[in-house]
């Protein structure tokens, strides 16, 4: 991945963070202290936030600041088939079990 293919995947988490709490990026700007502009060009993948706004970003969305840069969703079905596979093969038969009930009820 080149640089802007990061602030790009970076942006669109951040988005999805911000659409979860129902912030508008007027409200997630005046909780950074930054401007709506700045949050729509790091969500359109045009800039990237300085190390502060990154922590203040990992308050407000209550995660880690690794939580952030976290894109298992963009890889491949085959991959991601792979991880749940050894998820499976690892946990617990009750794990397993509600595992089972949550992905029979996405149907």
């Amino acid at each position: 991945m080149n640089d802007n293919e990061i602030k790009k995947v970076f942006g669109k988490k951040i988005k999805e963070y911000r659409e979860k709490l129902q912030l508008s990026q007027e409200e997630l700007s005046e909780k950074l202290e930054i401007t709506q502009r700045q949050v729509s060009m790091i969500e359109r993948g045009l800039s990237f936030p300085k190390l502060s706004t990154l922590n203040k970003l990992s308050q407000i969305f209550n995660c880690n600041i690794q939580d952030l840069f976290d894109n298992d969703y963009l890889q491949s079905e085959t991959l991601l088939k792979e991880k749940l596979k050894n998820i499976i093969e690892t946990s617990s038969y009750d794990k397993i079990k509600t595992l089972y009930l949550v992905a029979k009820n996405l149907k």
